[in-house]
């Protein structure tokens, strides 16, 4: 009896415990009957809706400071308004939704941002109301609606063998069986799957996942981009899509490897000269093949000399030529690549040139112009301050693409810049407007670059700040 009762008496003390409570995001928790104001906390992703009313900005709570992430969407009206140093408006944050944590870079497609989050091997899909800026769940069926909290209805991309989704890109594809084009969201793999072990050897592979933009719900297919025989299974960063060849092109390297220090769990690492072979491979996979995609592999190493590839942008064609410009920025060295891709897959990718940058850089794009008005290929760039320990030393470089040379730079724009959206340009607007996420700073700046001075670029404003 003594026994029976110290069990009932554990039974007791077992139901009293309280599970830990649920700490959501600003502007819906920590505590959901206190809220606090809204505000960046290390941002990554950002995208600009066609109509240039709407910034949608993708926080990606890498410091676990919350349960979850979040999305918002500001009116750019209101951000015009802004100018130097200036706390972060919360009372201007239209649209709000709960994502996942760990978001990489965002895409906003058909009225939806889309971004994934490597720790859950799901991609956010939050839907943006062109007319009231609020934001809302992609529901399955394509529908939209409820939220605030959208991990519910976020894709799971681990069926699709993709783990930590990070690259990803919109593109108008049509797989074997379709009768007609589908717009279609690409997502592609920076942690390598784990296939298997031999004698202590992980066996790797990644993926890239095609899901119907009307439905984002719909796998359409999985395809293998690298595998042992194949580019040594590793996992990519960067991605982008040619709508020419209908061909995702992958960068970057991920490996996985033992780590004793997770207990014998493998673990996802950079590449590098000793784990890869100080490779670099850029990786062409022809979308319209669906799942028997087979991946065209070139390894750039040798030339460019980094295993490391941050950005891709894709660039103009040549009408001489027909040859396609894409541009690749790599660390260690830090530079910015130029490659000739050919309309014709059988040729490779030629590297005409590399520069070398003063920064380590992230992200890259090439800016738009308005309709009408032509000019080299001017490309911006994220870049960490090498040298130097300020919080506020990040760089925004200008690089002519056909100059093959830095044409201008923004110093002090804030800690760790990474993505950045272009507003689309306007008739007869002489300058490009940029969002420049901060993923250290915890905000978001704004940056005038003037087309044919890109010297005389400006930052107009930082918006937030990490709290003290």
């Amino acid at each position: 009896m003594p026994r029976v009762a110290l069990l009932c008496a554990s039974l007791l003390c077992a139901c009293g415990i309280r599970a830990a409570p649920t700490l959501l995001p600003p502007p819906f928790g920590p505590d959901p009957d206190k809220p606090e104001a809204a505000r960046f906390f290390f941002p990554t992703g950002v995208a600009v809706d066609p109509s240039g009313s709407w910034l949608v900005v993708s926080n990606s709570n890498a410091d676990r400071l919350y349960d979850a992430g979040a999305m918002y969407s500001l009116r750019i009206a209101d951000l015009d308004k802004l100018a130097g140093t200036v706390p972060f408006p919360a009372d201007k944050v239209v649209g709000a939704a709960i994502t996942g944590n760990y978001t990489g870079p965002t895409v906003l497609a058909g009225g939806t941002a889309y971004a994934g989050s490597r720790d859950t091997n799901r991609l956010n899909a939050v839907a943006l109301d062109a007319a009231t800026g609020l934001l809302s769940c992609r529901q399955p069926g394509g529908a939209s609606g409820g939220g605030p909290d959208c991990r519910g209805q976020s894709i799971d991309l681990k069926n699709a063998q993709v783990e930590g989704p990070f690259g990803i890109a919109a593109g108008r594809i049509r797989p074997p069986g379709a009768v007609a084009d589908i717009d279609a969201i690409i997502v592609s793999a920076m942690v390598p799957r784990l296939d298997e072990i031999q004698s202590g050897v992980v066996i790797s592979s990644s993926h890239l996942a095609a899901l119907d933009q009307a439905d984002p719900m719909r796998l359409l297919f999985s395809a293998r981009v690298t595998d042992r025989l194949n580019g040594s299974g590793v996992g990519a960063g960067p991605m982008v899509f040619d709508d020419r060849s209908r061909e995702a092109i992958l960068s970057g390297c991920y490996t996985r490897f033992g780590s004793a220090s997770a207990g014998g769990e493998p673990s996802t690492l950079k590449c590098g000269v000793a784990t890869a072979g100080g490779i670099n491979l850029l990786r062409f996979v022809p979308m319209d093949a669906g799942g028997s995609a087979a991946a065209r592999l070139y390894d750039l190493g040798p030339q460019i000399r980094s295993t490391d590839t941050t950005g891709l942008a894709l660039g103009s064609v040549d009408p001489t030529t027909g040859l396609r410009k894409l541009y690749m920025t790599t660390r260690f060295p830090d530079t910015v690549v130029r490659v000739a891709l050919s309309a014709n897959p059988a040729f490779a990718p030629v590297v005409e040139a590399v520069a070398t940058i003063s920064s380590q850089p992230s992200q890259v794009v090439v800016l738009q112009r308005p309709a009408g008005t032509s000019g080299s290929d001017l490309l911006a760039i994220t870049g960490l301050a090498t040298y130097e320990t300020s919080t506020k030393a990040g760089k925004l470089i200008l690089f002519d693409g056909a100059l093959g040379r830095v044409v201008g730079q923004v110093d002090q724009i804030g800690d760790t810049p990474f993505a950045m959206a272009q507003f689309p340009p306007k008739l007869g607007e002489t300058s490009a407007h940029l969002a420049v996420t901060l993923f250290g700073s915890c905000g978001v700046s704004l940056v005038d670059v003037p087309y044919d001075r890109p010297g005389s670029a400006t930052m107009r404003a930082t918006i937030g700040s990490c709290p003290q």
